[in-house]
């Protein structure tokens, strides 16, 4: 059994995994910033998708989705990326997340069908 001073090779990973996360981020801080968004926000807009596939198609129950985050952080990371023209992507996230538009306009027509 490992002694709790003891410095194994799980920690030594994680030192080395967190030293070149921040050699990457201080010599390119808008690209490592611009992916760590897209990246948090691809992980909601996957919940969101399996959220949509539990609801919709298996017609069970589960936990309500996260409206909206996943798409905009994706966009901020989009518009933050230094692409020429980058911004034009926008919209992209917004439309692929369960919790962004298609939830909003989904919501937005059930209630003006029961009206």
């Amino acid at each position: 059994m490992p002694d709790e001073n003891s410095f194994g090779a799980r920690d030594w990973l994680r030192l080395v995994a967190t030293l070149a996360w921040l050699v990457v981020f201080v010599n390119w801080p808008q690209i490592t910033f611009a992916v760590t968004l897209l990246i948090i926000g691809s992980a909601f807009i996957l919940f969101n998708a399996t959220i949509f596939w539990v609801t919709v198609i298996r017609k069970e129950r589960a936990s309500s989705v996260a409206p909206i985050i996943g798409g905009l952080f994706a966009a901020a990371g989009i518009l933050i990326l230094p692409i020429s023209e980058g911004w034009k992507w926008l919209w992209i996230p917004l439309v692929i997340d369960w919790g962004g538009l298609p939830f909003v306009l989904t919501g937005w027509l059930s209630t003006r069908v029961k009206t």
